[in-house]
């Protein structure tokens, strides 16, 4: 009986050892609840005329950018499948929220006389799936920080924050929290 606990036991450390990330990115500092947004850290930098205000149809290209050059294959692997999927929701989101939004891949796809919104990952860190279902408990947990930034038609830069989440469900989740975060300040920055 002590031999069968003793590997039981074996097998359950070696699982939880395995399971330990090896990102060197750190995770999100409040665990795995959503920080909020503090209004005291959003950039404003606008004049009247350069918030368009009930333009119903209002046209906004979408940017979203892997962020740091230094990282391993996979680490940018990991980036770009986050990328794509996060600006794919994003841009529906907007859709769905009234705008004319348009996902594009570099700078130079943005048509002059749209707003841009440019998203960076900031950080991410992917955890580990086992250890979120076998130990539970907040270990594994996902964390990501993004910073997006608001051009006005003009080129002007009128919204600029940074923020982020942390989950122990999964990395959509938490790509998700922060769209509908980027979403909300967005369309509260254009009244809409």
């Amino acid at each position: 009986m002590k031999k069968l606990m003793l590997i039981f036991i074996l097998i359950f450390l070696a699982i939880v050892a395995g399971c330990h990330s090896r990102s060197q990115t750190p995770k999100a500092e409040k665990g795995l609840e959503e920080s909020n947004i503090e209004e005291s850290n959003i950039v404003e930098t606008d004049s009247p005329s350069e918030v368009t205000t009930g333009n119903k149809n209002l046209k906004l290209s979408v940017l979203m950018d892997i962020g740091d050059d230094n990282l391993s294959q996979t680490q940018i692997d990991q980036r770009q499948q986050l990328n794509s999927w996060m600006g794919k929701d994003l841009s529906r989101m907007l859709n769905n929220a009234g705008y004319q939004a348009n996902l594009i891949e570099n700078r130079s796809q943005y048509k002059s006389g749209t707003y841009l919104l440019k998203v960076t990952i900031v950080r991410y860190n992917a955890g580990s799936k086992a250890a979120r279902i076998v130990v539970g408990f907040g270990a594994g947990a996902v964390s990501l920080d993004t910073r997006y930034e608001l051009f006005a038609p003009s080129g002007n830069l009128i919204l600029s924050d940074e923020h982020g989440v942390g989950s122990s469900i999964e990395w959509t989740s938490c790509a998700r929290k922060l769209n509908k975060q980027t979403l909300k300040v967005v369309s509260d920055k254009l009244k809409r």
